[in-house]
């Protein structure tokens, strides 16, 4: 299938082991695979939304974006893949100035 990828990889760390997840398809194998016993409402969310990307019903964008939200809140996205505006919140504290 071709539109399935995505358009940069979501890195999740497991077990000190980042993985990049590359593809719809990728990130539903690493869903499958995460523990029953902690799947809940966004676990769920993000499978259902890549099924949807899947059979053509919502954007692969919209899939990463709701796997990268299930990995933030399970606590294994990486924190190369944060939200920028955390960065910058970064940046603007190193200086110690405010703008």
């Amino acid at each position: 299938m071709t539109g399935l990828a995505f358009p940069a990889p979501v890195q999740v760390k497991t077990s000190g082991v980042r993985h990049d997840i590359n593809s719809v398809r990728e990130a539903l194998v690493f869903l499958n695979q995460w523990p029953k016993g902690r799947r809940g409402p966004v676990y769920s969310c993000a499978v259902r939304s890549c099924n949807a990307a899947i059979a053509g019903q919502m954007t692969t964008e919209q899939a990463r974006q709701a796997f990268v939200s299930f990995a933030r809140i399970a606590g294994v996205l990486a924190r190369s893949d944060f939200s920028p505006l955390a960065g910058a919140d970064q940046k603007l504290s190193v200086s110690g100035r405010s703008l």
